[in-house]
């Protein structure tokens, strides 16, 4: 299992453990950036999972670096899917609310 903050151990001649190196574990995304991301549409992003449960990411070929925790990020991501199922909850409420009003006001008109 991957983890964050891995450390790599350097041994001295005999083989003894002197020093633990950091060796964040990184990855590559397998597609491009699509249009919507400008100057660097057509970059790959480039994932570490570096020390203290951080996020890093940026287009390859660049410095420009974004960070998050993990926490936040699984946050958003909660925040975004319930979202997106309260707003079709929403949506069905209103349409079920819009089909009764229109069945009620053909029962009144008697068709």
């Amino acid at each position: 299992m991957r983890t964050f903050g891995h450390k790599r151990p350097v041994r001295d001649q005999a083989g003894a453990v002197i020093a633990q190196v950091p060796s964040p574990v990184a990855a590559m995304t397998r597609d491009e950036l699509g249009g919507q991301f400008g100057k660097d549409r057509r970059r790959r992003l480039a994932v570490t999972l570096a020390d203290g449960d951080v996020i890093v990411m940026r287009p390859t070929g660049t410095r420009r670096e974004v960070s998050a925790t993990a926490q936040d990020i699984y946050r958003f991501m909660i925040r975004v899917t319930t979202g997106r199922y309260d707003a079709r909850v929403r949506e069905l409420k209103k349409v079920m609310t819009l089909a009764e009003a229109r069945r009620q006001a053909r029962k009144e008109r008697g068709w």
